[in-house]
Formats: structure tokens, sequence, C-alpha cells
């Protein structure tokens, strides 16, 4: 079944074909991976999403 087919049965007034949401996830192409003691104390195991934390931003 894909989403046009689904008939949604809510009270609001919405078209049987509307879209609530789409989801993208880009492609993640992994070169390489931390060992186990590496991963847990960075939180992750993917040295490309191993960001460091910048607290605050920029003030508006």
């Amino acid at each position: 079944m894909n989403y046009i087919e689904t008939n949604y049965n809510t009270s609001y007034d919405m078209p049987d074909n509307d879209v609530l949401a789409m989801a993208f996830v880009n492609v993640q192409h992994i070169n390489s991976v931390y060992d186990d003691e590496t991963g847990f104390s960075s939180g992750t195991i993917y040295p490309c999403l191993d960001k460091p934390f910048m607290p605050g931003g920029t003030a508006r």
C-alpha cells in the first residue's frame, strides 16, 4: 500500500491523497568506523559525524 491509496480516517477534512509528511535521508558514505572505546566516548562510531559541541551560537 502506498501513501496515495491510504484513506486517512481522521476528524480533519483532508483529501484521501494528501501527503502529511515526507522524509529525506542523505546517503552516508562510510569510509571508516571508530573502535568500540573511541566510539563510546565520542557518542558515534562514524568519524565523519564526530563534530565538536559549540554551545551558544550567534545572538540575534
